[in-house]
């Protein structure tokens, strides 16, 4: 079957209703409507369940790979997608109530650390996991931050905005498909994986792939106004290393 499970955002939880049963919604909110937009979408995908007890089952002994929400509970909402319509279930103290639900009125779940390629000027690129805060990812590249989506994939390059006009160190050189250098990026930068509405944590094959991509730090040479990059061989390549860290 295909679900999507939905779980209640404490930032916008504002009636204290997380983990209430269905019978004190009135009581705590003053309706016993659920607020769709106190809710976050926590999964979406098909499971090998055929009944709402499995799911909770699943959810609570086995989370599937890329689970990203807490395990199922009394609150929670698991809408079962059909073919023509969806229905909705409230997961109540005792199994689940079919409840009217809007879940465009929700938000997806933003990830609290993901993981990136960090390319750092005269370093080997690197694997490492940041905050999703607007301070963590300007704390990175050392300023403003300017999105750049030069590959065909879901995925960006998270710069300084402002890198060449403050002459941070030169970083890589960007090439297209052909190889040949159009640009290049002052200051550190990473890659990362692009979500409905924002930065995800990047999958294993393009960690891999950008991982190789930019491993090799470069060094820039201007001559009569026109730029090259080069290998710098000053620094020995080696296989990037996931570090234990947190920016």
């Amino acid at each position: 079957m295909k679900i999507a499970i939905y779980q209640i955002d404490p930032d916008r939880d504002e009636n204290n209703v997380a983990f209430l049963n269905y019978e004190n919604l009135e009581r705590f909110q003053g309706s016993a409507a659920l607020r769709s937009e106190i809710y976050d979408k926590v999964f979406e995908g098909e499971v090998e369940c055929g009944t709402l007890e499995e799911v909770y089952q699943m959810f609570n002994l086995d989370h599937p790979d890329g689970y990203r929400g807490r395990s199922l509970s009394v609150s929670d909402v698991v809408e079962v997608v059909g073919e023509e319509k969806s229905t909705f279930h409230f997961c109540d103290s005792i199994g689940f109530r079919e409840v009217d639900f809007d879940p465009d009125m929700t938000e997806p779940l933003k990830e609290k650390k993901i993981k990136v390629v960090l390319c750092e000027p005269g370093k080997v690129a690197r694997v490492a996991e940041i905050g999703t805060e607007l301070s963590d990812l300007q704390r990175v590249v050392g300023g403003l931050i300017e999105p750049y989506y030069p590959f065909e994939e879901q995925v960006c390059i998270v710069c300084n905005d402002e890198g060449k006009l403050e002459q941070l160190p030169f970083n890589r050189g960007l090439r297209d498909e052909s190889g040949n250098l159009y640009d290049y990026i002052a200051g550190n930068f990473m890659i990362v994986g692009l979500g409905e509405e924002n930065f995800t944590s990047l999958p294993p094959e393009y960690i891999e792939k950008y991982s190789q991509l930019f491993a090799q730090p470069e060094i820039l040479n201007i001559t009569n106004g026109k730029f090259e990059v080069l290998p710098d061989t000053s620094i020995e390549q080696q296989e990037p290393e996931e570090p234990n860290m947190s920016m």
